[in-house]
């Protein structure tokens, strides 16, 4: 992939991150523009379920594998989130305690594995919002029955009574 970001602080290192997230976001707006359509009359054909299905596949690649990927690849070579460094370490003392030491060890690959998991749920959550928007579509001729029949207006900007 070739290295298109300048070099500054962390773009180089995390260009692939930034690329397949770029590439990821892209790949979502045909999903938010069809979301925001209603559905067709017509049942769907072989051909737009299997170009459906692939979409979704690439989609969740995206989400599921290749992004969390890139992120533990990201910490780990550049910002060197591994087991021999702390965030909190067992024989350090307690802030205004200095008697007693903190009870556990928690080291940043810890703290990268927490993140990865936060990167998931966020892919989860999304994933079912999209899922339930989709089904809940209405078609064209439902969507139009939901609109309210305009009323005109009097001379004095008051609406006029319905005909019964």
């Amino acid at each position: 992939m070739p290295q298109l970001l300048p070099d500054w602080h962390f773009f180089r290192p995390a260009g692939r991150l930034i690329w397949f997230s770029v590439i990821f976001i892209i790949l979502m707006i045909p999903v938010i523009v069809m979301l925001l359509r209603p559905k067709s009359e017509r049942p769907t054909t072989w051909a737009q379920a299997m170009a459906g299905a692939v979409y979704t596949f690439a989609l969740m690649l995206f989400a599921y594998a290749i992004i969390p990927h890139e992120f533990i690849t990201f910490s780990d070579k550049y910002l060197q989130w591994s087991k021999d460094k702390y965030v909190i370490k067992s024989t350090t003392q307690i802030p205004f305690m200095h008697a007693w030491n903190w009870p556990t060890s928690i080291d940043m690959q810890a703290i990268r594995d927490v993140v990865v998991v936060g990167i998931y749920l966020v892919f989860f959550v999304g994933n079912l919002v999209i899922i339930v928007k989709w089904q809940g579509r209405k078609t064209k001729a439902e969507d139009s029955e939901e609109k309210p029949v305009v009323v005109g207006r009097s001379r004095f900007g008051r609406p006029l009574k319905a005909k019964a």
